[in-house]
């Protein structure tokens, strides 16, 4: 920043300096007289009468009602041209506010005839004040121009990163201003790629470790002799940790930036009926389905079918005698919306709930279930498609979730996720 602070005020300071001394030698040049004809005339006659021996200078000045005035020789400053012109003995005028003086050396003095005034024309100075801040303007244009460019490219690159989480193939130029920036950016990155395969290492480490002594838990459960009742509690407490380890493991799987998807032509009729009926003998609150005769959509309908999932497992779980899910297109966007009459989520957790691991429910007690994994999946299957997920309160009571998905190019398949 100090480097990009220094090069904005040298830059500043020199066009200003520039600016500024072009303005105000044009404004000189302007101010240069041009004298009427009849000025020149007048030193015509008045230098003839002065050549005429029988008159003198002031009768002449008399004749032509012009003042005369000796002076000294050295009280003005001549140049050469015109201090020779003097010793000549030709006439010499001299502009000063809007009046001419004729000047003439005879005899060793100076004499002064006049004034004589002079109209000379009114310049509009605003015409002066308006080019020069056109000129900053410019200037400041063409330096502002390429800091606003890196900056475009920058912002590009960050969002590139978010989605994807891939480095920018084109840094910026080192010398560009924001070049620095650019440097600790790419710096940060490097950091949250190696700390995320970091955490994607551990979790599939730790999930696998976790596969042989569960096994090895469920094999001594078989074999021992226990009340039926507590060997059910254990065998729960079992596939519960089961289950736990295959959740993480999907989200690490989702997470690895691998997946790649398959956007197609999606028969979501026929994919919402099955999804239902796949539902349907499992524990919780019954789904009742609003849709259009016929819908299809570009997206990838497994995935899809994982976020729906998802979303009405979790809306079962916590509803206490109905959940809905709805369907409807808007524009160029379709939205399903999962309700139920469960007892909500406070706004102030809603963003917080579709991070891994986090549950409205800190207790989580065995009647709700859940490992907090279900909303963070649905969150990235939806950032895949470029959708949105929002969470509102419900008119039924309880939450509103609403996924959007926006329309996408037929021929966009086999994309990757990442």
């Amino acid at each position: 920043m100090r480097r990009l602070f220094l090069r904005f005020y040298l830059f500043i300071l020199l066009v200003l300096l520039a600016v500024g001394w072009s303005v105000e030698r044009l404004w000189e040049q302007s101010q240069s007289p041009e004298l009427p004809g009849w000025v020149e005339l007048l030193g015509q006659s008045l230098a003839y009468q002065l050549a005429a021996p029988e008159q003198s200078a002031e009768q002449v000045a008399a004749q032509l009602n012009l003042g005369l005035q000796p002076l000294p020789p050295q009280s003005i400053a001549w140049s050469d041209a015109e201090y020779q012109a003097l010793e000549r003995g030709q006439l010499v005028p001299l502009f000063s506010d809007n009046q001419v003086y004729f000047y003439q050396m005879l005899q060793d003095q100076l004499l002064q005839f006049g004034p004589v005034q002079v109209e000379v024309p009114a310049h509009n100075t605003y015409l002066f004040t308006l080019l020069f801040f056109l000129l900053l303007g410019i200037a400041l244009a063409g330096f502002l121009w390429p800091v606003a460019r890196d900056i475009e490219t920058l912002q590009r690159q960050l969002r590139q990163f978010g989605q994807g989480m891939q480095l920018p193939d084109q840094p910026l130029p080192e010398r560009s201003l924001l070049a620095p920036i650019a440097g600790s950016v790419q710096q940060m990155a490097r950091q949250i790629l190696r700390l995320m395969s970091l955490q994607r290492e551990m979790t599939h480490a730790v999930s696998h470790e976790l596969r042989t002594p569960l096994a090895r838990l469920k094999f001594a459960l078989e074999l021992q002799a226990l009340p039926d009742s507590e060997k059910r509690a254990m065998q729960q407490d079992l596939a519960e940790l089961d289950q736990l380890v295959d959740e993480m493991l999907d989200y690490a799987r989702l997470e690895a930036q691998t997946v790649r998807l398959s956007f197609e032509d999606v028969n979501l009729v026929e994919l919402l009926e099955n999804l239902l009926e796949k539902l349907a003998p499992l524990p919780g609150a019954p789904i009742l389905l609003q849709r259009p005769a016929r819908l299809h959509w570009t997206c990838d309908g497994h995935y899809l079918e994982r976020a729906l999932q998802n979303l009405l497992l979790n809306a079962k779980r916590y509803a206490r005698s109905q959940v809905l899910l709805s369907v409807q297109q808007q524009g160029s966007w379709l939205s399903f919306v999962v309700e139920d009459d469960g007892p909500g989520i406070p706004a102030e957790q809603r963003d917080a709930i579709l991070q891994p691991f986090v549950r409205v429910d800190q207790s989580r007690s065995r009647d709700k279930g859940g490992f907090g994994l279900g909303l963070a999946i649905v969150s990235r299957i939806v950032g895949w498609h470029q959708g949105r997920l929002r969470i509102d309160d419900s008119l039924l009571g309880g939450a509103r979730f609403s996924l959007e998905l926006p329309l996408l190019q037929t021929g966009a398949k086999n994309n990757n996720a990442a």
